[in-house]
C-alpha cells in the first residue's frame, strides 16, 4: 500500500464518517459526546461536522483522481486542520466528556490528523 492508497482510504474515511454524523446525528454523536447527542443541538452541530468531513474526503478524493499533487496536499491540510480544531474542542471539554468514549475519539482525532499531516508531506 502506498501514500496514495492511504490518502484514498483516508478520504473515504472521512466520506464515511461524516455521511454518519449526517444521517444518524445522534447515534455517531454518542460516541463522541455520551448522552448529551440526545439534544438538539449537539445533533445540528452533529450534521455540521459530519457535512464538512464528507466535504474534506471528497475534495481529497477528487483532487487524487485529477494527480495534482498541489491539490491533493492542501486537502491533506484542510483536513489536518479540521481535526486540530476538533482535538481542541475534545480537550477543552475533557472532563465533561465519557471517558472511554473521550480516549477513543481523542485516538480518531489524532489517527485521522496524523495520517493526514504525515501524508501532506508525501506529494
Amino acid at each position: 500500500m502506498d501514500e496514495r492508497d492511504h490518502a484514498r482510504n483516508l478520504a473515504v474515511g472521512r466520506m464515511a464518517v461524516g455521511a454518519g454524523l449526517v444521517a444518524v446525528p445522534r447515534l455517531a454523536a454518542s460516541t463522541w459526546v455520551g448522552r448529551d447527542a440526545r439534544t438538539g443541538g449537539v445533533r445540528t452541530f452533529s450534521r455540521g461536522f459530519g457535512a464538512r468531513d464528507a466535504i474534506l474526503g471528497y475534495g481529497l478524493y477528487r483532487a487524487l483522481d485529477n494527480g495534482d499533487s498541489n491539490e491533493i496536499r492542501r486537502w491533506l491540510v484542510y483536513g489536518a486542520v479540521a481535526d486540530a480544531g476538533d482535538l481542541l474542542g475534545t480537550l477543552g471539554s475533557w472532563r465533561r466528556l465519557p471517558p472511554v468514549r473521550r480516549t477513543v475519539i481523542l485516538a480518531g482525532i489524532l489517527g485521522f490528523g496524523g495520517l493526514g499531516l504525515w501524508l501532506s508531506q508525501q506529494f
